[in-house]
C-alpha cells in the first residue's frame, strides 16, 4: 500500500515524518516484527524511513541547471540540463522558448543572465505550491580561473554572473546553477 505525501510539497521545506505516514507510536501488530525481514519493513523502521525522507526533501535543492551563455550571437542562454522537484529534462532548450514547467533564461549581457520559475509548481500527487527561492549557487565550468555568482532577484528569479579572474565578465561561459527554495 503505497503512502501518499499530505501537507505540502518538498521544496515548501514544512514537510516533516507525519507527512509520509510516520507516527511515533507506530508498533508491529502484537508485538510482531516483519514477516521477512529481506523484503518486508517493520512498522518503526517505517517511521524512521519516513523520518529520514523528510530530512532529504528538506535539504534537497529545488532545481540544478546546467546553463550555457550565448554572447557571440548574442542571444538567451540555452539551457542545457535541468533537474526540478517536478521533472528532469535532458535535452537542451533555449532559454527563450522553455517547455512547460520548466525555467526560461534571459541573457542581461556577457556572462550574464536571469532564470525565471513559474510562480508555483505542482509535485507528483497534484499538491501545488508556491515558489520562494531563498538560496542559489553558481559554478563556472572549464579550465580557466574565473567565477560566478548567484542572487536572489525575486521570489522567481536568480540573476547569474560570470567573470575571469581578471574581473571581466566571462563570454560564453557555461555556468552550473543550484537554486533552493523554501517557506
Amino acid at each position: 500500500m503505497p503512502v501518499i505525501p499530505t501537507g505540502v510539497p518538498a521544496w515548501m521545506r514544512a514537510n516533516n515524518y507525519a507527512s509520509y505516514g510516520g507516527h511515533l507510536n507506530k508498533r508491529n501488530f502484537a508485538s510482531r516484527g516483519a514477516i521477512n525481514p529481506k523484503t518486508d519493513v517493520g512498522a518503526e523502521a517505517f517511521s524512521r524511513i519516513t523520518g529520514d525522507l523528510a530530512a532529504v526533501a528538506r535539504t534537497a535543492p529545488f532545481a540544478i541547471l546546467q546553463v550555457q551563455c550565448d554572447d557571440v550571437t548574442p542571444a538567451a542562454p540555452t539551457i542545457l540540463y535541468v533537474a526540478l522537484m517536478t521533472g528532469v529534462r535532458s535535452v537542451s532548450y533555449l532559454g527563450s522558448s522553455p517547455p512547460t514547467g520548466f525555467p526560461s533564461a534571459t541573457r542581461n549581457g556577457n556572462g550574464d543572465f536571469t532564470l525565471t520559475f513559474a510562480a508555483s509548481y505542482a509535485d507528483p500527487y497534484g499538491v501545488t505550491g508556491a515558489t520562494s527561492l531563498t538560496q542559489a549557487k553558481a559554478t563556472l565550468n572549464g579550465i580557466f580561473a574565473g567565477l560566478a555568482t548567484a542572487t536572489i532577484a525575486s521570489a522567481t528569479e536568480v540573476r547569474v554572473r560570470a567573470f575571469i579572474a581578471a574581473g571581466t565578465a566571462k563570454a560564453n561561459a557555461l555556468v552550473t546553477v543550484t537554486v533552493g527554495n523554501g517557506a
